[in-house]
This record gives structure tokens, sequence and C-alpha cells, in this order.
């Protein structure tokens, strides 16, 4: 099954603030997720000048 982007960006949201770094000057977070049935995606944060972790990517990764 192929999921969409905004459906992959919806759960990387939600799952995002489990991953924020501790370090205030950290500007790029990067995590991994699987969603079901067996699809695995990386996606990538990056703070704004207002500090604010914006979705910037995500891509499917091949196991």
């Amino acid at each position: 099954m192929k999921h969409s982007e905004s459906h992959i960006q919806m759960v990387a949201d939600t799952l995002m603030p489990g991953f924020v770094p501790n370090d205030p000057n950290e500007t790029t977070l990067i995590f991994h997720f699987t969603l079901p049935p067996d699809e695995s995606y990386k996606v990538e944060y990056l703070k704004s000048a207002k500090n604010i972790w914006e979705f910037s990517n995500a891509e499917k990764v091949e196991r």
C-alpha cells in the first residue's frame, strides 16, 4: 500500500514532538518510522528562524 505524502506528514507531525532534540542549537531533525503493513519512512524537519520545526522532506526507506 502506498501512503500519500499528506498522510506521511500527518503521522510524522504527530510523532515529531517525541524526537525534538534537547540541544536548542540543533536546526535539523531526522527520524524514521514504519506504517502498516511494512513501509518505513525517513522524515526531515528544519527549524525556522522563529524556532518552529517545519516538515521538510519524506522518503520511503527500502529494507
